[in-house]
């Protein structure tokens, strides 16, 4: 009878620490803040105009130089993020990984009669922001109103165009982002061409 007591314990006490094993650290209640180390931008092509889902073959990588008409482009931000030490914890909902102050999307060449070499484009542009472990927003909203609801920072941002080029013609954008600390990271997209 002691020996299964004892084996009963040992084994609860290996499963605890294996079940414990893969949460995030966590002390007296709060949960441990992440900070953002690096931002990645990505560009792919997606097989109809509504095909929002990170799903396996909904888009199609591009290279430099592919073509893509603009309402079938969709670009990625991930960001890669670590834990802060315990001075840092903070409530569970604060603690995701940075607060957005800012985004800015800039053409790096001609865009339309509008937007011109370096113009930001924020206002065409609409985005649908991938929160791991709550509901992604389904249909894309505009960049504009996200910002305008102070976003917490997700582990991934899809863009959009709204607006298409005058022509055919080669662009790559420029991804500034900001965190209300005064973080910044800036990434810039592959050269392709985009049609109307």
């Amino acid at each position: 009878m002691k020996l299964e007591i004892n084996f009963l314990i040992i084994a609860l006490i290996v499963l605890t620490v294996f079940t414990n094993s893969c949460r995030k650290p966590h002390y007296d209640c709060c949960t441990w803040t992440k900070k953002i180390t690096n931002m990645h931008s990505g560009i792919c092509k997606m097989q109809t105009t509504t095909s929002y889902e990170d799903v396996y073959g909904a888009c199609v990588g591009l290279d430099s130089l592919d073509s893509c008409k603009y309402n079938l482009l969709k670009i990625g931000l991930s960001f890669e993020s670590i834990y802060l030490s315990q001075d840092y914890c903070s409530s569970p909902k604060d603690s995701l990984v940075g607060k957005i102050d800012n985004i800015t999307i800039i053409s790096k060449y001609h865009y339309n009669n509008i937007y011109q070499v370096n113009d930001t484009i924020n206002d065409i542009i609409n985005l649908i922001d991938i929160n791991i472990g709550q509901m992604p927003i389904s249909t894309p909203v505009s960049l504009n109103y996200y910002l305008g609801t102070k976003p917490i920072c997700t582990h991934i941002i899809r863009f959009f165009l709204s607006q298409p080029p005058d022509t055919t013609a080669i662009q790559s954008f420029e991804i500034r982002y900001t965190e209300n600390d005064g973080t910044t990271f800036s990434a810039t997209t592959k050269p392709i061409y985009i049609t109307p």
